[in-house]
């Protein structure tokens, strides 16, 4: 069931993208700027549907895809509040729906939120079980030898 949610959300996702070409672009401010919203919209849907063939394997396309329920509400209220644009509830329902059955079908959900101490790009030696000859047990750099005993 979590694949079939990844692999329709990302499918509605790269549909939105190729209409968001035709002229339904809130604001071009994207191509005057140097990004694609369009582009950047099909990657995370292809990103979406690729990860569906093992979500358990792929937590960060899970957890963008959440992230995108949110940003979606964000986004419609924003546009609609600041600049006056119409509410569009579909985007909005979809998004939400999605982003919570993404959580609520994530096999490790505890997994869903990363952790705060150990960022994901640290690399994590294993300590041994004494310091090495010069090293104070709370410093990894060598002791100027007037402090050594």
């Amino acid at each position: 069931m979590l694949t079939l949610v990844m692999v329709l959300m990302g499918a509605a996702m790269v549909a939105g993208s190729a209409r968001a070409l035709f002229g339904n672009a809130l604001l071009p401010l994207d191509l005057e700027i140097g990004s694609n919203s369009s582009a950047a919209a099909a990657v995370l849907g292809i990103g979406l549907m690729a990860a569906a063939i093992h979500p358990a394997n792929n937590i960060a396309w899970v957890r963008a895809g959440i992230l995108y329920g949110l940003v979606t509400v964000f986004y419609e209220l924003g546009a609609h509040y600041i600049i006056g644009s119409r509410f569009y509830f579909g985007p909005v329902i979809f998004g939400i729906a999605c982003s919570l059955l993404l959580i609520a079908l994530y096999p490790q959900r505890a997994k869903l939120v990363p952790p705060v101490s150990d960022p994901p790009t640290a690399y994590r030696q294993p300590r041994s079980a004494r310091p090495a000859a010069g090293m104070t047990p709370s410093a990894s750099v060598p002791v100027s030898p007037a402090k050594v005993e």
